[in-house]
C-alpha cells in the first residue's frame, strides 16, 4: 500500500479515534502513572543510564532466550557498559502485526564497531494480568517503558516466541548522529524512571515516542507523518525521507530485509553467543 493510499484509508478512522479518546480523556482521564505495580515479568524492571563522558552503564538489560513459542531462559544483565565514541551505526525495526496492516512497533538497535549490539524499544508496560490491546491503549491502561536489550533478545522473542514478522534496516544517519541519540534515549530513560508516564496508542506510541527522541537528537530529521500514529507504513516513510537506503523499489528493499523469511535459521542460532547472533543475522540480510 503506497503512503497516500494509506493516509487517504486511515485518516477518518484517526479522527473518529481522537474525538472519543478526548471526550474520555474530559470525563475520566485523570489517572496518575506509576512505577509501582505489579508488572509483567518481561518488562518489570526498567532500566537506567549512568553516564560518564564516552561511558554509558545501562543498568537492567533484558537478555532473555527463546525457541518458538517458548521463553527458554529468562537472564537480566545488571549493566552493560558502552563506548559512544565505539557506535558503528543504528538499526530500525519493524514488527508489523498481524491481521492490519497498519499497525506495528518499531525499535531500534544500535551497533557498535567492537561488533557488541544493544537494543532500545518504547514500550506499552503490562501489568501481570494484562494483555496488550492498542483499543485499551487509547485510556490510560498502560505505563511507559524505555527497555533496553540484547538485540539477540528483542529479535528472537518477536521471530520466534510471538511468530511476527521483522523487517531490519541500517539507518543513512552518520556516527556522530547516532552518537547523539544514543545519549539523548540514555537521558530519557532517566527521566522516565524519576517521571512516569502513560502509554498512548496514537499519542505515545513506540513510534512517535521515538521520532520525537530522534528529532531532539537531530533536529527536523523526521517530520510528522501519519505513520506516527499507524506505524505499519513506517519503513516506506522512512525510505521516502532518504533515512533507509534503497534495494531497488519499496517492496524490493521490504523483501530484502524481512527476517522473517528466515526464521527457521534463527531459531538454530538463538542460543548462540549475542555477538555470534548479530553477525549470523546481518549476513542474512547481505551486510
Amino acid at each position: 500500500m503506497g503512503l497516500a493510499q494509506f493516509g487517504e484509508r486511515y485518516w477518518p478512522f484517526l479522527a473518529i479515534v481522537l474525538s472519543a479518546w478526548a471526550i474520555w480523556y474530559a470525563l475520566i482521564g485523570h489517572k496518575t502513572p506509576s512505577n509501582d505495580r505489579n508488572w509483567d515479568p518481561s518488562i518489570e524492571k526498567l532500566s537506567t543510564a549512568v553516564i560518564d563522558g564516552a561511558s554509558v552503564t545501562i543498568t537492567n538489560v533484558r537478555d532473555w532466550t527463546y525457541a518458538p513459542h517458548k521463553i527458554r531462559s529468562r537472564e537480566w544483565r545488571d549493566a552493560v557498559t558502552v563506548d559512544v565514541n565505539e557506535l558503528k551505526r543504528v538499526w530500525f525495526l519493524l514488527e508489523p502485526f498481524p491481521g492490519w496492516d497498519a499497525v506495528g512497533h518499531t525499535y531500534l538497535t544500535f551497533e557498535f564497531n567492537d561488533g557488541d549490539n544493544l537494543s532500545f524499544s518504547i514500550e506499552a508496560r503490562k501489568e501481570a494480568d494484562e494483555d496488550y490491546s492498542a483499543f485499551k491503549g487509547l485510556f490510560r491502561e498502560y505505563e511507559l517503558a524505555y527497555t533496553w536489550g540484547a538485540e539477540r533478545d528483542f529479535l528472537s522473542r518477536r521471530l520466534l516466541y510471538l511468530d511476527h514478522s521483522v523487517r531490519m534496516y541500517p539507518l543513512a544517519l552518520e556516527p556522530e548522529v547516532v552518537k547523539s541519540i544514543f545519549l539523548s534515549l540514555a537521558k530519557e530513560t532517566n527521566e522516565l524512571q524519576k517521571r512516569p508516564a502513560f502509554y498512548n496508542t496514537l499519542t505515545a506510541n513506540c513510534t512517535n515516542v521515538l521520532a520525537e527522541e530522534m528529532n531532539r537528537a537531530y533536529p527536523n530529521s523526521i517530520p510528522y507523518d501519519l505513520s506516527w500514529n499507524f506505524p505499519g507504513a513506517s519503513d516506506i516513510f522512512l525510505m521516502k525521507q532518504g533515512l533507509i537506503p534503497l534495494k531497488g523499489d519499496h517492496e524490493e528493499t521490504i523483501a530484502a530485509h524481512d527476517l522473517g523469511a528466515h526464521r527457521d535459521l534463527i531459531a538454530e542460532i538463538a542460543t548462540a553467543s549475542p555477538a555470534e547472533f548479530s553477525d549470523k543475522v546481518r549476513a542474512l540480510l547481505g551486510d
